[in-house]
């Protein structure tokens, strides 16, 4: 095998690993339930920091009782 042909199969190996690996990221970054309900907590604290600061409290009323109802959800996970 000539250094040509050694580096042509090289490169081939090396697009078919990083295919390989770009496929395996895909399908394992399908968000379970735990980080859906994390990133709504998160989503919400937010909203709650934002209604708070504007002093509209009853949407802060709304918020932490989705808050509670979240952090009850991934208690029991």
């Amino acid at each position: 095998m000539t250094d040509e042909q050694i580096e042509q199969l090289a490169q081939r190996v090396a697009k078919l690993i990083i295919n390989n690996l770009h496929e395996g990221l895909i399908a394992d970054f399908q968000p379970d339930e735990e980080e859906e309900l994390l990133a709504e907590l998160a989503r919400c604290m937010t909203l709650l920091d934002k209604h708070l600061k504007a002093e509209q409290y009853e949407n802060c009323e709304i918020l932490k009782q989705r808050i509670k109802i979240i952090e009850q959800k991934l208690k029991n996970l």
